[in-house]
């Protein structure tokens, strides 16, 4: 979906109490059993931190602190100030992150926003066209499909065609904003414990998931997604199907390519929110570069030591953020766990666990929602990293 994608908005628990709309069910009491999903959370107010944002205890919920923060970094990257992380926020997030700006402490905290009026309008045309502002910019609706609201979420199952004739139907996780719909990011909702129980059952608990994995989850989503983005780019990732086979890891290396990253097939920090922000503009695309040759079978086996896991966990970390202690780490197949513990400048100390995987020559972290759910995970590493929050 686009730079109004599904990566999008992150709800207010401060515009919640203003609506007066009252509490919601915790995800966690709908939820069938722990997942990772939380993870997204923390990471992102980990980078806010880094960033000298204030969001607060890196806690992986979302409430006033971490909305005031997304809206104070919006203010200084001179995106629209709307404590909304779509593609736009999110890629200039991931990039000031590494680079350490721009940064918070360059401008002043922007004031709270005006309490919005109105209560959400559950209409089949507000939503389908809230659907469609998130689409790719060559995909259309061909049928509204089912929807229902509870508070301010929505669920929506529309049915999307391409410009090749392709037809999906997505799963789609909708929050009012005080005057329209938005479709948010299911990583980042599911579990922060602010979606009702009927909304959470149709778009939390939905998901082609392996019968490796959790059953029932929507993580499988994030792959999908992932392959929209790439054929949207030519990139040919195939059946859309929330698997990371060999098609899907292909394109994958396709696009980083054509964007200059580093060709390995890996779906990390940089090549998600670079996707993201390409899948939106329609450039850098596959047509552009030749497709990449399949890669070299990779000599020997892992590295399975402390020294060569720690080096590519302190490669993902934020700008001012280091390792103080190496944590507990384990591998099987191409896949390790790693629990460091990090500071950043202010001193804060924060125990994060990373889902790892070798690209031939090194280790490098992942991205959970994507991979916990494709299936490829071993059992052992899968518990450590993926049914944990």
């Amino acid at each position: 979906m686009s730079s109004r994608l599904v990566s999008r908005c992150l709800a207010a628990a401060v515009i919640i109490a203003a609506l007066g709309l009252g509490a919601v069910a915790p995800a966690s009491a709908a939820s069938s059993s722990s997942t990772s999903d939380a993870a997204g959370m923390e990471a992102l107010q980990r980078q806010l931190n880094a960033l000298g944002c204030n969001a607060g205890t890196i806690d992986g919920k979302l409430g006033p602190r971490t909305l005031a923060a997304i809206r104070w970094f919006q203010s200084a990257a001179r995106i629209a100030v709307d404590g909304v992380v779509g593609n736009a926020t999110a890629g200039k997030l991931a990039q000031a992150a590494v680079t350490g700006s721009p940064n918070c402490t360059t401008v002043p905290e922007p004031p709270a926003p005006t309490t919005p009026t109105g209560a959400p309008q559950c209409t089949q045309q507000l939503i389908q066209a809230a659907a469609q502002a998130a689409l790719l910019p060559n995909e259309r609706i061909v049928k509204s499909g089912p929807y229902q609201c509870s508070g301010i979420f929505t669920y929506n199952a529309p049915t999307v065609a391409t410009s090749g004739g392709l037809q999906t139907q997505v799963i789609e996780l909708m929050r009012w904003s005080g005057a329209a719909w938005q479709v948010v990011n299911r990583s980042l909702y599911c579990e922060s414990g602010s979606v009702p129980g009927v909304i959470y059952q149709r778009t939390c608990l939905v998901g082609n998931t392996s019968a490796k994995t959790n059953p029932g989850t929507s993580d499988a989503a994030a792959v999908q997604l992932m392959q929209r983005e790439l054929n949207a780019l030519g990139c040919n990732a195939g059946t859309i199907d929330g698997k990371l086979g060999p098609k899907t890891t292909a394109a994958v290396r396709w696009f980083q390519a054509a964007a200059h990253l580093t060709v390995d097939g890996v779906v990390g920090p940089l090549t998600s929110p670079r996707l993201s922000d390409a899948a939106a503009a329609g450039t850098p695309n596959c047509p552009s570069v030749p497709q990449p040759a399949a890669p070299p079978k990779p000599s020997g086996g892992t590295q399975c030591t402390q020294a060569a896991i720690q080096a590519g966990a302190q490669a993902a970390l934020n700008a001012n953020e280091r390792i103080v202690l190496s944590g507990p780490f384990q591998c099987a197949g191409v896949y390790a766990y790693n629990a460091p513990t990090i500071a950043t400048g202010g001193g804060a100390q924060t125990k994060v666990i990373d889902l790892m995987r070798w690209n031939g020559s090194a280790w490098q972290v992942v991205n959970r929602a994507a991979y916990c759910q494709a299936g490829s995970v071993p059992g052992l590493i899968y518990q450590r990293t993926c049914q944990v929050k």
